[in-house]
C-alpha cells in the first residue's frame, strides 16, 4: 500500500531512510520532468534531480503543510533550474552521448539526433503546456497527480494536454512518448541520491527499521540513535567513523561493510553476524553492549576496545570466546 504524503513526511521526519527512498521513488521522475522541460537536457536534468532531493532531506522539517509536499518539490526545482541557469550563462546544453558499449558511433549519432528531435518539437510549446505534456508521457502521471504536484486543477492539466495534442502531430506524439519513457530515472538514480556525499552524515533517529536492508551505499558518520534495527541486513556499505546508541541490532548481519572509527554503547546486539568487517584506523569502541552469542567471521579485530559488555557465547572465527580466553590465560598473558 502506498504511503500517503502526510505519513512519508512524518517517517522522514523520525529519520526513515526507507520512507525518504519511497519520497524519491515517488516523486523523482515528476523532478526531474521539470528540469528536462525547463533546461531541455537529461543529463543536467537529472543532475538538478539529484541536487533538488539531497537539498529536500535536509528542509523537509521547514515544510509546514504536507499535503502540499509535490508541489513544493515543484517550487524547489524551478528554483534549483534558475540557479542552474544562472550560474552556466556562457553553456549551451547539449546531450553527451553516453554510449552502450555495443553501440556503433553512427548509432549513437543517431540517438542523439532522435533525442534532439525530440526537444525540438516540446520547444514549441510553451513552458506550462511542455511541463504538463512532460510529466503526463515521462511516467504514466495521472492528470490528478499533475495537478497536485503543480498545484493546479484537474481541468488546466487537461486543458493543457489537448493544446500540446493538437499542436504536436500524432507521430511525434508518439516519438515523444518512446523518448521520455527510455529516458526516465530508476533505481539507478536513487542509488545516485543517497550516495551524494552530503547524504552521508545523515541522522537515524527513533525509528522502527527492523529487517531492513542496506546495500551498496555510502553511510559515513551515520548517528544511528534508539533504533530497532533487529534482524536488518548491511552489504557492502561504508560505515566508518558511524556512531551506535541505544540500539536493538539483535540478529543484524553485517557481511563486507566497513567499520572504522565506530563508537557502539548500549547496544543489543545478540546474535548478530559480521562477515569480512576491516575494522581500522583510531579504537573501535564497544561499550556497555550485549554481544551475547554474536559471531565475527574472518573480521579483523586488531583495534577493537570492548568495555563493561556481556560476551557469554560469543565466537570469533567458530572459536567460542571462553576458549580464546582461556587459551590466552594459559599462556600467561593476563588481560588488562
Amino acid at each position: 500500500m502506498t504511503s500517503s504524503d502526510s505519513e512519508l513526511l512524518a517517517r522522514v521526519r523520525n529519520g526513515d531512510i526507507e520512507a525518504f527512498s519511497e519520497l524519491i521513488e515517488k516523486y523523482a521522475n515528476a523532478v526531474y520532468g521539470v528540469a528536462y522541460s525547463k533546461l531541455g537536457d537529461y543529463h543536467t536534468a537529472q543532475d538538478v534531480a539529484q541536487e533538488v532531493f539531497v537539498k529536500t532531506f535536509r528542509k523537509l522539517n521547514h515544510l509546514q503543510e504536507a499535503e502540499k509536499l509535490g508541489s513544493w518539490l515543484y517550487a524547489v526545482t524551478a528554483r534549483e533550474c534558475i540557479d542552474w541557469f544562472r550560474s552556466n550563462k556562457r553553456y549551451e546544453l547539449a546531450e553527451t552521448i553516453d554510449a552502450p558499449l555495443l553501440e556503433t558511433a553512427e548509432d549513437a549519432l543517431l540517438r542523439k539526433e532522435f533525442r534532439n528531435e525530440v526537444w525540438s518539437a516540446l520547444n514549441t510549446l510553451s513552458e506550462r503546456n511542455r511541463i504538463v505534456t512532460v510529466l503526463y508521457y515521462i511516467d504514466d502521471y495521472k492528470a490528478r497527480e499533475i495537478g497536485d504536484f503543480l498545484g493546479i486543477s484537474v481541468d488546466a492539466v487537461e486543458s493543457r494536454l489537448r493544446r500540446s495534442r493538437t499542436l504536436l502531430k500524432k507521430e511525434m506524439l508518439s516519438m515523444v512518448n518512446e523518448n521520455l519513457n527510455q529516458n526516465k530515472l530508476n533505481e539507478e538514480f536513487k542509488k545516485k541520491v543517497f550516495q551524494d556525499e552530503r547524504m552521508s552524515e545523515s541522522q537515524f533517529r527513533r525509528v522502527i527499521m527492523g529487517e531492513s536492508g542496506f546495500d551498496d551505499i555510502d553511510m559515513s558518520k551515520a548517528n544511528f540513535n534508539n533504533i530497532n534495527l533487529e534482524s536488518s541486513k548491511f552489504d557492502n556499505i561504508n560505515m566508518s567513523k558511524a556512531v551506535f546508541h541505544d540500539i536493538n541490532m539483535h540478529l543484524a548481519k553485517f557481511d563486507e561493510v566497513g567499520l572504522w572509527e565506530i563508537e557502539v554503547s548500549n547496544c543489543e546486539m545478540g546474535g548478530a553476524h559480521f562477515h569480512d568487517i576491516t575494522l581500522q584506523g583510531k579504537a573501535n569502541t564497544f561499550e556497555r553492549c550485549d554481544l551475547s552469542g554474536t559471531v565475527f567471521l574472518n573480521c579483523n579485530l586488531s583495534n577493537v576496545d570492548i568495555r563493561d559488555c556481556e560476551i557469554a557465547g560469543l565466537t570469533i572465527n567458530g572459536v567460542s570466546i571462553d576458549v580464546l580466553l582461556e587459551s590466552y590465560n594459559k599462556g600467561g598473558n593476563q588481560p588488562q
